[in-house]
């Protein structure tokens, strides 16, 4: 099978499936794809649930500021964080360390009693701490850091997904 056939597969299955829901009574809608620009407002709309998170970054992206839009997004995930954990003397990827410390989490994304899910603590200790470093600072320091519209949506995305693991998260009780 060349890759043309393999497209063509994809193609038909994706139409089969969306035959299938229509035919269930859902509504389906035909979506731009993110590469077009006059679409890109209504997908940051769409991805970007939290209403807070909305606030801080969606005005930014509509008017196209989009690495202005990725590092206040960032911003608010790093205060939401301060604000729920109760720590006001960090900041950035070592309050995301202290936040979600793999050893003595003073925020559990689980029950942390299993080993995987100790392993989930510190997988996402390290992406709420590596987003601070390698997302939210290269904006905040360099005023000439430009960001594609489709770049700006993806991070806009995972910050809307880490506001909703630490929405999720509880106070640890040791």
């Amino acid at each position: 099978m060349d890759e043309s056939s393999s497209g063509q597969d994809i193609a038909s299955a994706m139409g089969n499936m969306l035959r299938s829901l229509s035919d269930a009574g859902y509504e389906i809608r035909r979506m731009a794809s993110p590469g077009e620009a006059s679409e890109l407002p209504n997908f940051v709309e769409m991805l970007v649930t939290d209403s807070q998170l909305q606030r801080a970054s969606g005005p930014l992206f509509r008017d196209r500021h989009y690495a202005r839009a990725v590092e206040e997004a960032f911003k608010f995930l790093n205060n939401a964080v301060k604000d729920k954990s109760g720590i006001v003397h960090q900041d950035g990827a070592g309050l995301m360390r202290t936040a979600f410390s793999a050893n003595s989490p003073i925020l559990k994304l689980n029950a942390w009693e299993s080993q995987s899910e100790k392993d989930e603590q510190q997988g996402y200790m390290n992406i709420f701490a590596g987003s601070m470093t390698g997302i939210r600072n290269p904006r905040a320091h360099d005023h000439q850091l430009v960001d594609a519209p489709e770049v700006a949506l993806e991070l806009l995305v995972l910050a809307n997904h880490l506001v909703r693991k630490l929405n999720a998260a509880t106070q640890n009780q040791t």
